[in-house]
């Protein structure tokens, strides 16, 4: 029996608390070449949206963790979660803050350049001296808590000792943490800062779901069995490592696996394509699905994202009968 197979046995009767810690933005995306729609995503944000979206009902309970400002794009992004499922019990509003932006640009492949304006953004205040103490108990006491290499680059340095309390505390009380290392480049001095601040959470990591190109680029991973190797020496005991078009690689106590994309996908985007496969993921493993079962739920979902514009594929596919 797996941790996360453990945390869902000891919860009989109600719905898997998750907390998922990020920062949600402002998204402009084009639309045409001159002209942008607006979204709100990022990256622990779109997971938090797919996992709830993608969970069998009465699985799931999604919280997002972060801070906004008090301007009116915070505003809204704030009240578009509730259509996702996403709940904002664990957000507080910072007097004076504002939402964080960011604009998408596609090529011709639908591979994504993202440009970020963020510097002014109230979730750089996460578990920093703005953050209500409170918010650290809340957040431990939850059966799983995400974060992502993203979510550690915006951090101050004693602001990621005190998340990695906060996780400490979450495994303490039985809950379980899943991270994807999810790397850019300009949120960091250099990658051996990334790989420091990174490893310090795998090494308190049930769930690992990075990709392999993040990690060639912050560890020198060569292979996907590479990556598997230095997650178990962390101790990580559940892996799945997203290959892009090539699939994934999922691992546990039992061996690792090959498990292929969705073939002759049209691209459009590939925006939150990472972000869908996690959150498919987790949510197909809360429902009870084996790691393989889990990862082609995840790989189907992820198509289905790529073949749209943005981060998040509307809502409306709710109300068609679609459970994303």
């Amino acid at each position: 029996m797996s941790a996360l197979d453990t945390v869902i046995a000891a919860n009989p009767g109600r719905p898997a608390r998750i907390a998922l810690i990020g920062e949600c933005m402002i998204e402009l995306s084009h639309a045409a070449p001159d002209r942008l729609a607006l979204g709100y995503a990022g990256d622990a944000f779109n997971v938090a949206a797919y996992l709830a979206r993608t969970a069998a009902p009465g699985t799931a309970d999604v919280q997002f963790v972060t801070l906004v400002g008090d301007d009116p794009y915070s505003a809204g992004m704030r009240e578009s979660w509730a259509p996702h499922g996403v709940g904002d019990r664990h957000t507080r509003a910072v007097p004076g803050g504002q939402a964080g932006l960011y604009l998408i640009r596609t090529d011709g492949a639908g591979e994504r350049t993202f440009h970020y304006y963020r510097s002014q953004s109230a979730a750089r205040g996460l578990f920093g001296p703005a953050h209500p103490a409170e918010i650290d108990d809340a957040v431990a006491d939850h059966d799983l808590v995400y974060l992502s290499g993203i979510t550690l680059s915006i951090l101050s340095g004693p602001a990621r000792e005190r998340l990695l309390g906060v996780l400490d505390e979450t495994r303490r009380r039985g809950g379980l943490v899943a991270f994807d290392g999810n790397y850019r480049p300009a949120g960091w001095p250099a990658p051996a800062a990334a790989a420091a601040a990174m490893s310090a959470v795998l090494a308190r990591t049930d769930i690992a779901l990075p990709t392999l190109t993040d990690d060639q680029a912050v560890f020198g991973d060569a292979s996907a069995g590479d990556a598997v190797r230095r997650l178990r020496a962390a101790g990580v005991p559940e892996i799945a490592v997203k290959l892009g078009a090539n699939g994934c690689v999922i691992a546990g106590a039992g061996g690792e696996e090959a498990v292929p994309a969705v073939p002759g996908v049209a691209v459009v985007d590939t925006t939150a394509a990472g972000d869908a496969f996690n959150g498919g993921y987790l949510a197909a493993r809360l429902g009870g699905a084996g790691r393989r079962a889990a990862a082609g739920t995840a790989s189907a979902l992820a198509a289905r994202v790529i073949g749209h514009r943005g981060a998040l594929l509307p809502v409306e596919a709710r109300a068609a009968g679609l459970r994303a």
